[in-house]
Formats: C-alpha cells, sequence, structure tokens
C-alpha cells in the first residue's frame, strides 16, 4: 500500500472509532503529548497537554509506521513536533477529537514533509 491508502485506512480507523482510550503518552523527538498539565519539557520540546493524550499518542505512532521509510536520525526532529503542532492547531480551534486526528492526517503531508 502507498501513502496515500494507508492515510485513508487511517482515516477510517479514526472515523469508526478505532482507536485505543488508553495508551501509553509519546514521548521523543522533540514531542510530549500528555494529560498532565504539570508536564515540562526542554526548550525545543513542542508540549501538547490534553485529556486525549492517548489517542493523540496512538495517533503519532500510527503515523511513524506510515512514514518510517521517510524517517532517520535527523528528520524526527521535524516530522514529530510538526505533528505536535498540528495537533496543537486542531485543539485549539476546539476540533474534537476526531477532528483534530483527522486535521493532522490531512494536513500532514504538506505540512510535516510527508
Amino acid at each position: 500500500m502507498n501513502n496515500q491508502e494507508t492515510l485513508q485506512t487511517l482515516r477510517e480507523k479514526i472515523n469508526e472509532g478505532k482507536f485505543p482510550s488508553e495508551f501509553p503518552h509519546f514521548g521523543g523527538a522533540e514531542l510530549i503529548i500528555t494529560n498532565n498539565p504539570n508536564r515540562k519539557g526542554h526548550q525545543y520540546d513542542t508540549v501538547v497537554v490534553t485529556p486525549h493524550a492517548s489517542a493523540f499518542s496512538w495517533l503519532i505512532i500510527e503515523l511513524k509506521g506510515i512514514y518510517q521509510s521517510k524517517l532517520d536520525y535527523n528528520s524526527k526532529y521535524e516530522f514529530y513536533p510538526c505533528i505536535g503542532r498540528l495537533i496543537l492547531e486542531a485543539t485549539q480551534a476546539d476540533l474534537d477529537v476526531f477532528d483534530a486526528m483527522l486535521y493532522a492526517v490531512g494536513a500532514i503531508e504538506a505540512d510535516c514533509g510527508g
């Protein structure tokens, strides 16, 4: 499957609610996804504090699998924070978790070099 087909499959999973409500929160490559409002990062970290940290962390891992052939030691430090910024944009616009995930998936190609 190419990336577009895989992204479409991911969109279908999101639309059908086929993502976990409990999932380990993501932290790495200058991106932190957490539900802890006291969680701090380092100077260059993108920190996303949300009650939907499990769902967004799952999304990050799904996108990692789709784009793993394009990710290397350096590019991951641009890719993951970019996804974090997309999630922040969506949550700050008061999109629900479904629409926020779909927004990130839809914008990843253009915004994050996917």
